[in-house]
């Protein structure tokens, strides 16, 4: 990019990053447009088209390999995609506390795993996905378990 000031009067060298300079631009721009040479086209879809070059892509995977080495980034990665699956079934209830539901992950001891006690999708029931159908099992007792549901009753 070059130095100087752009049409909107804002310098690149202002601003600590690229970041806080799309912020500034955004903030300048408004909800108007910019011309490029291609025609018209936001800022959100500039990022986005950056996002699907190469070098956007490979930023992109660097940044979610970087998070997902800290256990925080493991947890989280393994409660969402818990919770997408679970959404896609329907077994997600507005009332559910998801910090929560993302510390009990969080706090899984090592060799154990998050289990549902009354599963997603069981052959006589369905359960959801909730704090209190939660348990920690180890892997072995987890593949055991599978999808069924043994009633205590």
């Amino acid at each position: 990019m070059k130095k100087g000031i752009n049409k909107y009067g804002i310098k690149l060298e202002d601003h600590i990053d690229y970041a806080s300079y799309l912020k500034s631009l955004r903030r300048a721009i408004g909800n108007s447009r910019y011309k490029t040479p291609k025609g018209k086209i936001t800022i959100r879809r500039a990022i986005d088209k950056y996002r699907q070059t190469e070098k956007g892509k490979l930023k992109a995977l660097k940044l979610s390999q970087k998070l997902r080495k800290t256990k925080i980034g493991r947890t989280l990665h393994i409660a969402n995609s818990v919770k997408s699956s679970a959404a896609k079934m329907n077994r997600v209830p507005k009332w559910a506390n998801f910090k929560a539901i993302e510390q009990f992950y969080y706090n899984c001891p090592k060799g154990y795993e998050v289990d549902h006690i009354v599963p997603f999708n069981g052959e006589n029931v369905s359960g959801l996905h909730v704090l209190n159908n939660l348990q920690y099992l180890t892997v072995s007792e987890n593949r055991q378990k599978g999808n069924t549901w043994i009633c205590s009753s």
